[in-house]
Protein backbone atom coordinates (compact mmCIF):
# COMPACT_ATOMS: atom_id res chain seq x y z
CA UNK A 1 0.00 0.00 0.00
CA UNK A 2 0.92 3.59 -0.85
CA UNK A 3 1.17 6.61 1.52
CA UNK A 4 -1.02 8.19 -0.58
CA UNK A 5 -4.08 5.05 -0.13
CA UNK A 6 -4.16 4.89 3.36
CA UNK A 7 -6.70 7.29 4.44
CA UNK A 8 -9.21 8.99 2.27
CA UNK A 9 -8.86 12.05 1.23
CA UNK A 10 -5.05 11.94 1.91
CA UNK A 11 -4.23 15.48 -0.13
CA UNK A 12 -6.35 17.37 2.07
CA UNK A 13 -4.94 15.54 5.16
CA UNK A 14 -1.14 16.05 4.76
CA UNK A 15 -1.84 19.45 4.63
CA UNK A 16 -2.67 19.34 8.33
CA UNK A 17 1.02 17.83 9.25
CA UNK A 18 2.20 20.41 7.01
CA UNK A 19 0.67 23.02 9.39
CA UNK A 20 1.85 20.93 11.76
CA UNK A 21 5.62 21.46 10.72
CA UNK A 22 5.27 24.91 9.76
CA UNK A 23 3.60 26.07 13.15
CA UNK A 24 6.39 24.17 14.87
CA UNK A 25 9.50 25.35 12.93
CA UNK A 26 7.42 29.16 13.73
CA UNK A 27 7.20 28.28 17.47
CA UNK A 28 10.84 27.28 18.03
CA UNK A 29 12.26 30.20 16.05
CA UNK A 30 10.30 32.52 17.97
CA UNK A 31 10.65 30.68 21.26
CA UNK A 32 14.44 29.65 21.18
CA UNK A 33 16.21 31.32 18.64
CA UNK A 34 19.03 30.46 17.13
CA UNK A 35 20.55 26.63 18.36
CA UNK A 36 24.34 26.45 18.08
CA UNK A 37 25.44 23.24 19.08
CA UNK A 38 25.53 22.85 22.74
CA UNK A 39 23.93 25.88 23.43
CA UNK A 40 20.53 26.11 25.89
CA UNK A 41 18.26 27.44 22.53
CA UNK A 42 19.30 23.94 21.41
CA UNK A 43 18.68 21.48 24.35
CA UNK A 44 14.90 23.86 24.25
CA UNK A 45 14.45 23.01 20.71
CA UNK A 46 15.23 19.33 21.71
CA UNK A 47 12.90 19.27 24.78
CA UNK A 48 9.99 21.13 22.46
CA UNK A 49 10.61 18.29 19.98
CA UNK A 50 10.59 15.41 22.42
CA UNK A 51 7.28 16.75 24.04
CA UNK A 52 5.49 16.26 20.62
CA UNK A 53 7.63 12.49 19.90
CA UNK A 54 6.19 10.99 23.56
CA UNK A 55 2.76 11.78 22.09
CA UNK A 56 3.16 9.75 19.01
CA UNK A 57 5.98 7.29 19.39
CA UNK A 58 6.17 4.01 21.88
CA UNK A 59 9.18 5.57 22.78
CA UNK A 60 11.21 8.27 22.74
CA UNK A 61 14.95 9.51 24.24
CA UNK A 62 17.19 12.11 24.41
CA UNK A 63 20.64 11.15 24.66
CA UNK A 64 23.58 13.05 25.61
CA UNK A 65 26.56 13.90 24.34
CA UNK A 66 29.29 16.57 24.07
CA UNK A 67 31.14 18.44 21.38
CA UNK A 68 32.79 21.41 20.95
CA UNK A 69 30.47 24.35 18.77
CA UNK A 70 33.60 26.56 16.98
CA UNK A 71 36.10 23.68 16.73
CA UNK A 72 34.86 22.17 13.21
CA UNK A 73 34.65 25.48 11.25
CA UNK A 74 38.13 26.93 12.96
CA UNK A 75 39.46 25.42 9.99
CA UNK A 76 39.07 28.56 8.10
CA UNK A 77 40.72 31.20 10.07
CA UNK A 78 43.36 28.83 11.21
CA UNK A 79 43.84 27.91 7.64
CA UNK A 80 44.04 31.92 6.40
CA UNK A 81 46.04 32.19 9.28
CA UNK A 82 48.90 29.48 8.62
CA UNK A 83 48.90 30.86 4.67
CA UNK A 84 49.70 34.58 6.03
CA UNK A 85 52.48 33.63 7.69
CA UNK A 86 53.47 31.59 4.95
CA UNK A 87 53.61 34.60 2.94
CA UNK A 88 55.82 36.21 5.57
CA UNK A 89 58.08 33.24 5.76
CA UNK A 90 58.66 32.73 1.87
CA UNK A 91 59.42 36.87 1.61
CA UNK A 92 62.25 36.18 4.11
CA UNK A 93 63.55 33.13 2.55
CA UNK A 94 62.00 31.08 5.73
CA UNK A 95 61.06 28.59 3.27
CA UNK A 96 61.10 25.55 5.48
CA UNK A 97 58.59 27.10 7.94
CA UNK A 98 56.64 28.41 4.99
CA UNK A 99 56.59 24.76 3.72
CA UNK A 100 55.54 23.33 6.94
CA UNK A 101 52.59 26.03 7.20
CA UNK A 102 51.23 25.51 3.87
CA UNK A 103 51.46 21.82 4.80
CA UNK A 104 49.43 22.35 8.05
CA UNK A 105 46.68 24.45 6.61
CA UNK A 106 45.97 21.69 3.52
CA UNK A 107 45.82 19.04 6.48
CA UNK A 108 43.07 20.62 8.58
CA UNK A 109 41.31 21.68 5.06
CA UNK A 110 41.30 18.00 4.31
CA UNK A 111 40.72 16.37 7.96
CA UNK A 112 38.16 18.89 8.97
CA UNK A 113 35.79 19.75 5.99
CA UNK A 114 37.16 17.12 3.52
CA UNK A 115 36.89 13.77 6.12
CA UNK A 116 34.93 15.62 8.73
CA UNK A 117 37.75 14.12 11.26
CA UNK A 118 37.83 16.38 14.54
CA UNK A 119 41.00 16.94 14.90
CA UNK A 120 40.70 20.49 16.28
CA UNK A 121 38.29 19.53 18.83
CA UNK A 122 41.01 18.94 21.29
CA UNK A 123 42.08 22.57 21.76
CA UNK A 124 38.31 23.50 21.85
CA UNK A 125 36.11 23.18 25.32
CA UNK A 126 33.00 20.90 24.87
CA UNK A 127 29.74 21.31 25.51
CA UNK A 128 26.98 19.15 26.14
CA UNK A 129 24.16 18.49 23.09
CA UNK A 130 21.76 15.65 22.48
CA UNK A 131 19.66 13.36 20.07
CA UNK A 132 16.10 13.15 20.01
CA UNK A 133 14.95 9.72 19.15
CA UNK A 134 11.41 8.16 19.36
CA UNK A 135 10.36 5.10 18.06
CA UNK A 136 6.80 3.74 16.77
CA UNK A 137 7.29 0.31 16.82
CA UNK A 138 5.69 -2.75 14.81
CA UNK A 139 2.99 -5.07 15.59
CA UNK A 140 5.36 -7.95 15.24
CA UNK A 141 8.45 -8.95 15.38
CA UNK A 142 10.84 -5.98 13.89
CA UNK A 143 12.66 -7.32 10.71
CA UNK A 144 12.98 -3.59 9.46
CA UNK A 145 13.63 -0.20 10.74
CA UNK A 146 13.62 3.65 8.59
CA UNK A 147 14.92 6.30 10.68
CA UNK A 148 13.58 9.66 9.43
CA UNK A 149 16.04 12.72 10.99
CA UNK A 150 16.57 16.22 10.44
CA UNK A 151 19.24 18.15 12.64
CA UNK A 152 18.52 20.44 15.56
CA UNK A 153 21.34 22.93 15.67
CA UNK A 154 21.67 26.03 13.66
CA UNK A 155 25.13 27.12 11.70
CA UNK A 156 26.96 30.39 12.91
CA UNK A 157 26.57 33.12 9.83
CA UNK A 158 28.72 32.87 7.05
CA UNK A 159 29.55 36.54 6.46
CA UNK A 160 29.99 36.56 2.65
CA UNK A 161 27.22 34.47 2.11
CA UNK A 162 25.35 36.85 3.13
CA UNK A 163 27.41 40.06 1.59
CA UNK A 164 27.69 39.08 -1.68
CA UNK A 165 26.31 35.48 -1.88
CA UNK A 166 28.12 32.49 -3.81
CA UNK A 167 30.36 35.25 -5.99
CA UNK A 168 32.40 36.19 -2.85
CA UNK A 169 32.14 32.80 -1.39
CA UNK A 170 33.63 31.20 -4.28
CA UNK A 171 36.28 33.84 -4.50
CA UNK A 172 37.80 33.21 -0.83
CA UNK A 173 37.56 29.33 -1.36
CA UNK A 174 39.64 29.42 -4.69
CA UNK A 175 41.80 32.02 -3.24
CA UNK A 176 42.69 29.42 -0.86
CA UNK A 177 43.14 26.65 -3.26
CA UNK A 178 45.59 28.35 -4.92
CA UNK A 179 47.33 29.45 -1.92
CA UNK A 180 47.78 26.15 0.11
CA UNK A 181 49.01 25.21 -3.55
CA UNK A 182 51.18 28.28 -3.82
CA UNK A 183 52.53 28.05 -0.49
CA UNK A 184 53.70 24.45 -1.34
CA UNK A 185 55.17 24.33 -4.83
CA UNK A 186 57.03 28.25 -3.97
CA UNK A 187 58.39 26.88 -0.70
CA UNK A 188 59.81 23.88 -2.40
CA UNK A 189 60.94 25.70 -5.35
CA UNK A 190 62.84 28.69 -2.97
CA UNK A 191 64.61 25.26 -0.97
CA UNK A 192 65.68 24.31 -4.39
CA UNK A 193 66.83 28.01 -5.17
CA UNK A 194 68.51 28.86 -2.04
CA UNK A 195 69.43 25.43 -2.29
CA UNK A 196 68.41 24.41 1.40
CA UNK A 197 65.81 24.96 3.90
CA UNK A 198 66.63 29.11 4.83
CA UNK A 199 67.61 31.64 1.89
CA UNK A 200 67.19 34.94 2.25
CA UNK A 201 65.01 37.64 1.30
CA UNK A 202 63.44 36.72 -2.00
CA UNK A 203 63.89 40.89 -2.87
CA UNK A 204 67.25 40.53 -2.03
CA UNK A 205 70.26 40.20 -4.21
CA UNK A 206 70.63 36.08 -4.03
CA UNK A 207 66.50 36.32 -5.04
CA UNK A 208 65.58 35.74 -8.76
CA UNK A 209 62.77 36.94 -11.25
CA UNK A 210 60.61 33.97 -10.38
CA UNK A 211 60.59 34.48 -6.46
CA UNK A 212 59.76 38.01 -7.18
CA UNK A 213 56.93 36.90 -9.23
CA UNK A 214 55.72 34.56 -6.88
CA UNK A 215 56.06 36.70 -4.06
CA UNK A 216 53.33 39.54 -5.73
CA UNK A 217 51.11 36.44 -6.23
CA UNK A 218 51.34 35.61 -2.79
CA UNK A 219 50.42 39.78 -1.98
CA UNK A 220 47.77 39.21 -4.22
CA UNK A 221 46.13 36.51 -2.60
CA UNK A 222 46.43 38.41 1.07
CA UNK A 223 43.77 41.09 1.43
CA UNK A 224 41.28 37.23 0.42
CA UNK A 225 43.32 36.00 3.55
CA UNK A 226 42.53 38.45 5.33
CA UNK A 227 38.56 38.49 4.84
CA UNK A 228 38.71 34.75 5.21
CA UNK A 229 39.36 34.97 9.08
CA UNK A 230 36.28 36.60 9.50
CA UNK A 231 34.17 33.63 7.08
CA UNK A 232 32.45 32.77 10.44
CA UNK A 233 30.79 35.37 12.47
CA UNK A 234 30.86 33.25 16.16
CA UNK A 235 28.56 36.35 17.35
CA UNK A 236 25.74 35.65 14.69
CA UNK A 237 24.29 32.32 14.93
CA UNK A 238 21.33 32.17 12.42
CA UNK A 239 17.69 31.00 12.89
CA UNK A 240 17.85 27.86 10.65
CA UNK A 241 14.42 27.56 10.25
CA UNK A 242 14.99 25.93 6.58
CA UNK A 243 18.54 23.86 8.11
CA UNK A 244 16.89 22.37 9.80
CA UNK A 245 14.03 22.88 11.12
CA UNK A 246 12.44 21.46 7.96
CA UNK A 247 14.04 18.42 8.03
CA UNK A 248 13.21 17.94 11.90
CA UNK A 249 9.63 18.58 11.75
CA UNK A 250 8.74 16.83 8.14
CA UNK A 251 10.37 13.60 10.01
CA UNK A 252 8.36 14.74 13.57
CA UNK A 253 4.85 15.01 10.96
CA UNK A 254 5.23 11.38 9.47
CA UNK A 255 5.09 10.01 13.32
CA UNK A 256 2.24 12.24 13.82
CA UNK A 257 0.27 11.36 10.68
CA UNK A 258 1.17 7.49 11.60
CA UNK A 259 0.17 7.94 15.40
CA UNK A 260 -3.59 9.77 14.13
CA UNK A 261 -4.31 7.35 11.71
CA UNK A 262 -3.79 4.31 13.80
CA UNK A 263 -1.14 3.10 11.18
CA UNK A 264 1.24 0.60 12.96
CA UNK A 265 3.96 -1.85 10.38
CA UNK A 266 3.77 -5.46 10.64
CA UNK A 267 7.27 -5.67 10.93
CA UNK A 268 8.98 -2.68 10.42
CA UNK A 269 9.96 -0.11 13.28
CA UNK A 270 9.73 3.57 12.52
CA UNK A 271 11.42 5.78 13.83
CA UNK A 272 12.70 9.60 13.96
CA UNK A 273 16.22 11.09 14.82
CA UNK A 274 16.46 14.68 15.59
CA UNK A 275 20.26 14.88 15.45
CA UNK A 276 22.60 17.80 17.08
CA UNK A 277 25.44 18.76 16.07
CA UNK A 278 25.16 18.38 11.93
CA UNK A 279 27.08 21.77 11.82
CA UNK A 280 29.82 20.82 14.29
CA UNK A 281 30.54 18.53 11.76
CA UNK A 282 28.38 15.82 11.86
CA UNK A 283 28.91 15.15 15.53
CA UNK A 284 25.89 14.73 16.55
CA UNK A 285 24.94 11.55 14.03
CA UNK A 286 28.13 10.13 15.07
CA UNK A 287 27.38 10.17 18.68
CA UNK A 288 24.31 8.19 18.12
CA UNK A 289 26.01 5.34 16.00
CA UNK A 290 28.12 5.19 18.83
CA UNK A 291 25.67 4.91 21.57
CA UNK A 292 23.37 2.58 19.90
CA UNK A 293 25.63 0.68 17.65
CA UNK A 294 24.30 -2.84 18.83
CA UNK A 295 20.42 -1.43 17.89
CA UNK A 296 21.29 -0.29 14.77
CA UNK A 297 23.48 -3.72 13.65
CA UNK A 298 21.39 -5.83 15.28
CA UNK A 299 20.56 -9.30 13.89
CA UNK A 300 17.70 -9.57 11.90
CA UNK A 301 16.77 -6.26 11.68
CA UNK A 302 17.69 -4.07 8.29
CA UNK A 303 18.27 -1.02 9.24
CA UNK A 304 18.07 2.50 6.93
CA UNK A 305 18.51 6.23 7.20
CA UNK A 306 16.87 8.75 5.46
CA UNK A 307 17.47 12.54 6.35
CA UNK A 308 15.98 15.40 5.36
CA UNK A 309 17.97 18.77 4.88
CA UNK A 310 17.43 21.94 4.35
CA UNK A 311 13.32 21.24 2.35
CA UNK A 312 13.07 24.71 0.87
CA UNK A 313 13.49 25.23 -3.12
CA UNK A 314 11.66 22.55 -5.10
CA UNK A 315 13.76 23.84 -8.13
CA UNK A 316 16.54 22.39 -6.90
CA UNK A 317 15.82 18.54 -5.45
CA UNK A 318 18.50 16.56 -4.79
CA UNK A 319 18.93 12.89 -3.46
CA UNK A 320 22.82 12.65 -2.58
CA UNK A 321 24.32 9.00 -3.52
CA UNK A 322 27.75 10.50 -2.99
CA UNK A 323 28.00 12.67 0.29
CA UNK A 324 30.83 14.82 2.33
CA UNK A 325 32.02 16.93 -1.02
CA UNK A 326 31.92 13.04 -2.84
CA UNK A 327 34.15 11.50 -0.12
CA UNK A 328 31.48 8.93 1.15
CA UNK A 329 29.08 6.71 -0.48
CA UNK A 330 25.99 6.33 0.42
CA UNK A 331 24.10 3.88 -0.36
CA UNK A 332 22.40 3.40 -3.93
CA UNK A 333 19.21 1.78 -2.61
CA UNK A 334 18.00 3.91 0.02
CA UNK A 335 18.93 6.89 -2.30
CA UNK A 336 16.49 4.94 -5.25
CA UNK A 337 13.55 4.54 -2.39
CA UNK A 338 13.77 8.53 -2.06
CA UNK A 339 13.26 8.44 -5.42
CA UNK A 340 10.77 6.19 -6.11
CA UNK A 341 8.80 7.91 -3.30
CA UNK A 342 9.96 11.26 -5.04
CA UNK A 343 8.02 10.06 -8.15
CA UNK A 344 5.09 9.01 -6.07
CA UNK A 345 4.43 12.87 -4.97
CA UNK A 346 5.16 13.48 -8.75
CA UNK A 347 8.61 14.48 -8.78
CA UNK A 348 11.26 13.10 -10.97
CA UNK A 349 14.41 13.82 -8.51
CA UNK A 350 17.80 13.41 -9.53
CA UNK A 351 20.22 11.15 -7.78
CA UNK A 352 23.83 12.94 -7.26
CA UNK A 353 26.81 14.32 -5.24
CA UNK A 354 26.80 17.02 -2.65
CA UNK A 355 29.16 19.79 -4.06
CA UNK A 356 30.38 20.81 -0.64
CA UNK A 357 29.64 19.99 2.38
CA UNK A 358 27.84 17.20 4.08
CA UNK A 359 24.52 15.80 5.40
CA UNK A 360 23.88 13.06 8.55
CA UNK A 361 23.47 10.38 6.41
CA UNK A 362 27.71 10.46 5.95
CA UNK A 363 27.93 9.43 9.34
CA UNK A 364 25.96 6.63 8.63
CA UNK A 365 27.54 5.44 5.70
CA UNK A 366 30.39 5.93 7.50
CA UNK A 367 29.28 3.40 10.02
CA UNK A 368 27.76 0.96 7.53
CA UNK A 369 24.04 1.85 8.04
CA UNK A 370 22.22 2.02 4.49
CA UNK A 371 21.58 5.81 4.04
CA UNK A 372 20.84 8.48 1.70
CA UNK A 373 19.47 12.08 2.00
CA UNK A 374 17.39 14.43 0.08
CA UNK A 375 18.10 17.94 0.03
CA UNK A 376 15.92 21.22 -1.82
CA UNK A 377 18.19 24.09 -2.11
CA UNK A 378 20.33 26.08 -4.88
CA UNK A 379 23.64 24.30 -4.35
CA UNK A 380 25.41 27.59 -5.54
CA UNK A 381 24.52 28.10 -2.25
CA UNK A 382 21.13 29.58 -1.77
CA UNK A 383 21.41 33.37 -0.23
CA UNK A 384 19.68 32.26 2.65
CA UNK A 385 22.10 29.36 3.61
CA UNK A 386 24.26 29.82 6.92
CA UNK A 387 22.68 33.57 7.11
CA UNK A 388 20.21 35.52 9.19
CA UNK A 389 17.75 35.38 6.20
CA UNK A 390 17.36 31.85 7.44
CA UNK A 391 14.18 32.68 9.39
CA UNK A 392 10.68 31.65 9.85
CA UNK A 393 9.67 33.82 7.31
CA UNK A 394 11.62 31.88 4.02
CA UNK A 395 10.06 29.23 4.39
CA UNK A 396 8.40 27.21 1.81
CA UNK A 397 4.88 25.72 2.64
CA UNK A 398 5.07 23.96 -1.27
CA UNK A 399 7.92 22.56 -0.08
CA UNK A 400 7.02 20.95 2.94
CA UNK A 401 4.19 19.82 2.05
CA UNK A 402 6.73 17.99 -0.70
CA UNK A 403 8.84 17.21 2.20
CA UNK A 404 5.89 15.42 4.48
CA UNK A 405 4.29 13.59 1.64
CA UNK A 406 8.29 11.94 0.51
CA UNK A 407 8.37 11.35 4.02
CA UNK A 408 5.07 9.23 4.27
CA UNK A 409 5.65 7.53 1.13
CA UNK A 410 9.51 6.56 1.35
CA UNK A 411 8.15 4.77 4.89
CA UNK A 412 5.33 2.97 2.96
CA UNK A 413 7.53 1.97 0.34
CA UNK A 414 10.22 0.40 2.45
CA UNK A 415 7.54 -1.61 4.46
CA UNK A 416 6.47 -2.79 1.07
CA UNK A 417 9.34 -3.46 -0.36
CA UNK A 418 12.19 -2.55 1.56
CA UNK A 419 15.80 -2.14 -0.34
Amino acid sequence: MKANESIANYDIKVREYTNYAIKSIKNVCKNFGPRPVGSEAEKNAQEYMLKDLEQWCDTAVRQEYKCSDKAFMAWVPLGATLLLLNVLCFTLGLNVVGLVLAALALFFVVAEFIFYKPVLDVFFPKKPSGNVYGVIKSKGETKKRIILSGHTDSAFEWTYTYKGGRPLVATIIVTAVISILLGLGANIYGMIHFGGAFGSVVWGAEGNVALRIIAVVMYLTAPVLVMALKFCDYKRPVMGANDDLTGCFISCAAAKFLHDNDIRFENTEVAVLCAGGEEAGLRGAKAFVKDNADMLHQDGVETIFVGFDTIRELDFIDIYEKDMTGMVKNDRRVAELIQAACKEVGYDVHIGTIALGSTDAAAMSQAKIPASSIVAMDPTPARYYHTRLDDADNLSAQAIDFGVKVALETVFLYDEKGI
